[in-house]
């Protein structure tokens, strides 16, 4: 799917993600580090459509996700952060491809027939390879890795409390982080490697609106993150439980502090004053049973 990209709409990015307009981006390493790594920090992850009586898919066309991400500063779901990374990459020449991939709940096993609700970006530069992920919640890379799927023994401390490593099975590999002392599986992705179209992932967005299964995205976890230079800010509300269960944490370097919330307003309130966003009204979210 072509999308028109004007200079004026670069400027727009660029300035969005705190970088001159006369800077000079070639298709390199450097512009895939510098790119990634402004977008995740200036740009921040929420979820709220997914969770309001009124679901409504949003446009994932260019110049949609550049007015709501860029210049509304509305944050937005994994594929907008995606695609908008793509889109950009694409139009400098960049060699990207999509690959969609199942999110795992916390504790379950492997399952190949679940729906792919996430997706990530593959980049070729000569021989290597790298994986960018800016838009995957809680966990996504602050910078590219470069992976080696003949070799994957190499883990990426990407900066304090953000390690992460692909592992392969005998169909699928798991990308994993280390907390706590262990390895977790946020997603798995197909073995071999597998690139969907932008179409696929179109598809794939309309699906968290209407699938009949349990998606934890959708149906339990109320989440919104802002990437800082010094780590991130994390917001939970764990939406199934019957008492009110919501909390902050702040991460910074090797610290982690935690605030747990009483109310939805002092929820909001804290979300508001932290990240800018204006969650909605209580009475406009769905029931979640």
């Amino acid at each position: 799917m072509q999308q028109l990209i004007t200079k004026e709409d670069i400027h727009t990015y660029l300035k969005a993600i705190g970088l001159p307009v006369d800077i000079k981006l070639t298709v390199s390493t450097e512009t895939l580090y510098l790119l990634a790594n402004k977008q995740m920090i200036y740009n921040y992850y929420q979820n709220v459509e997914l969770h309001l009586k009124q679901m409504k898919p949003i446009s994932l066309q260019f110049v949609d996700l550049l007015q709501r991400v860029c210049v509304q500063r509305k944050g937005g779901l994994c594929y907008e952060h995606e695609l908008l990374l793509y889109y950009v990459l694409k139009h400098l020449g960049f060699q990207v491809e999509i690959i969609r991939c199942q999110v795992r709940e916390m504790g379950s096993p492997y399952n190949p027939d679940l729906s792919s609700t996430h997706a990530f970006l593959y980049v070729s530069l000569g021989d290597e390879t790298f994986l960018l992920d800016p838009g995957f919640g809680t966990r996504s890379y602050r910078f590219p890795i470069k992976v080696n799927f003949q070799n994957l023994t190499q883990t990426y401390e990407l900066f304090a409390q953000e390690h992460y490593r692909i592992q392969e099975n005998e169909k699928h590999y798991e990308f994993q982080h280390h907390m706590d002392g262990n390895w977790v599986t946020y997603y798995d992705f197909d073995k071999p490697l597998n690139f969907c179209t932008v179409e696929d992932i179109h598809n794939d967005y309309l699906n968290l609106f209407t699938s009949k299964e349990f998606l934890g995205i959708r149906d339990s976890k109320f989440v919104v993150c802002r990437n800082t230079e010094y780590g991130r800010i994390q917001y939970l509300w764990f939406r199934q439980e019957k008492q009110f269960t919501a909390f902050k944490k702040h991460l910074k370097f090797n610290e982690v502090s935690k605030i747990e919330f009483k109310s939805y307003d002092e929820f909001k309130e804290d979300v508001k004053q932290e990240v800018g966003f204006e969650l909605p009204d209580y009475e406009l979210l769905r029931r979640i049973n």
